[in-house]
Order: C-alpha cells, then sequence, then structure tokens
C-alpha cells in the first residue's frame, strides 16, 4: 500500500469513529435529564420504603410525593438554583439507605443527612467566601457559614473559628481567649444550656438527663429518644412516638388519609 492510499484510509477510519462517537452521545440520553424525572424517581424510593408503613397505596403516596417534589423544585428555581442531574442518584440511594426495612431504623440524623443530600439536586452558584443565608446557595459541596466554605470536620481540642470548621459528634465550638476550639458536650448530670450543650443521647432540663422514652410525654422532637424520635403534636399530651405510623402526622404526607 502506497503511502497516499494509507493516509486516505487512516482519514477515512478517523472520520467514522468521530461519526460513530457523536451518534453514540446523541443516542444516549442524561439519566434523570429533567426535575420531573428526577422527582418520579425520588417518589418511587420514598414510597417503596414508607407507603406500607404508613398504612398507604403506593399509587396515593407517588402522587403525593412527586407533588410535593415539584413543588420543591419549582421554590428551588425561583431561588435562582439550578437542577443538578449528576446529584440525583446520590439522593435516590441515601433514601433507600435512610429509610431501609420499612423505615424502622430510620433516626433524625438520617433524616437530616437525605435532606443535605437531596437538596443539592437543585444546586446554588456561590462560590466559596461570599456571603450565604443557607448551604443550598451555595455551589457543589460547600456549606454555609456566613459565607460559602469548604466542610472541615474537627476534632477535639482542635481550633473551630474558621470558615466550614465543624466540630464532631459529642463535642461544640467554644470560644476561649478570643479563639475556639471543639470541647466536650456535657455528660449527664452536668449542668447545661443554649451554650454548653449535652450529648446527643441526652437532653437539658437545666442538667443533662436521659431522652423521653416510647409513650412519655414531650414538647418537641429533639427531647425524643432514638427509638422513638416524633413528637407527636397531634395527642394530648404530646408523647414520644416512632414517626411513621399509619396515625401520626408525618404519614400523611406520604399518602396517609388515617
Amino acid at each position: 500500500m502506497n503511502t497516499r492510499n494509507l493516509l486516505t484510509l487512516m482519514a477515512f477510519g478517523g472520520s467514522m469513529a468521530l461519526a460513530f462517537s457523536s451518534a453514540c452521545s446523541s443516542d444516549d440520553p442524561v439519566k434523570f435529564g429533567s426535575s420531573d424525572q428526577y422527582c418520579s424517581a425520588r417518589a418511587e424510593a420514598e414510597c417503596g420504603n414508607l407507603a406500607k408503613k404508613c398504612g398507604a397505596s403506593v399509587e396515593a403516596c407517588t402522587s403525593k410525593r412527586t407533588a410535593s417534589c415539584n413543588n420543591a423544585g419549582a421554590a428551588a428555581a425561583n431561588m435562582g438554583r439550578t437542577y443538578r442531574p449528576n446529584a440525583v442518584q446520590d439522593c435516590i440511594d441515601t433514601i433507600n439507605d435512610v429509610y431501609k426495612n420499612g423505615a424502622s431504623d430510620v433516626t433524625p440524623d438520617g433524616e437530616k443527612n437525605v435532606e443535605k443530600v437531596c437538596q443539592r439536586v437543585f444546586g446554588g452558584t456561590k462560590t466559596e467566601r461570599t456571603a450565604c443565608a443557607n448551604t443550598f446557595e451555595c455551589d457543589g459541596a460547600l456549606i454555609c457559614d456566613s459565607v460559602c466554605a469548604t466542610e472541615e470536620i474537627v476534632q477535639l481540642n482542635a481550633g473551630c473559628g474558621n470558615a466550614g470548621q465543624v466540630c464532631a459528634t459529642g463535642t461544640y465550638c467554644q470560644a476561649q481567649g478570643g479563639k475556639s476550639f471543639c470541647v466536650e458536650k456535657k455528660k449527664e448530670n452536668d449542668i447545661c444550656g443554649a451554650d454548653s450543650p449535652c450529648i446527643e443521647t441526652l437532653r437539658c432540663v437545666n442538667h443533662c438527663v436521659p431522652k423521653v422514652t416510647v409513650g412519655n410525654p414531650c414538647d418537641n422532637d429533639s427531647e425524643c429518644a432514638i427509638e422513638a424520635p416524633f413528637c407527636d403534636l397531634s395527642s394530648m399530651p404530646r408523647k414520644c412516638r416512632p414517626k411513621y405510623e399509619s396515625t401520626t402526622s408525618a404519614c400523611k404526607e406520604f399518602g396517609s388519609t388515617l
């Protein structure tokens, strides 16, 4: 084969490869390409785990959760946040993990994580060191700490005065001599207050005391123990109970009519 024929064949082969690549790209749709697809997938994940627990049909639950998701998406768009399909799978996976086993293991921390991850589906645009009012105004994985900042989990006795520094579980940020450090949260029977919180398994009633167990009176969710983390405002007196049962107000958001 002479040089001219070889070059012609190479050029032809390269053109065919480029055309094939372009064709594949155009035929390869983006997963969750629209917010409607996201809301459908999210409702399916939520209701697959929660509908039965809440005594609702999957259809009623899906209708309720899809509408709720679409409304939240519209509100986020009105705030200038942008739909990001590449963040959807993390949201779906987190929902399935937190609400697995029919939501029998769900915890307040788990639900906070769902909120944290799924809010990222509609991302903000504010860059690092830009003033912010909440985390979801910030771009990517940045958090709001007066300004958008990279999150850094800080351990016991380490400094926590810079934007983005968050004290590890069991500790809180305390000012000391013009600087701030992560110190231990208060333990059972220790004096506590707004500026000296108890460890996560206790509540503050002047002193750190055990959290309220199932069926006992409460004023808000933060007072309830992990096995019954929901302070039912519909009962009188209010009582701690599991969050997702057919007669709880939380389940009305998932299609329950009881």
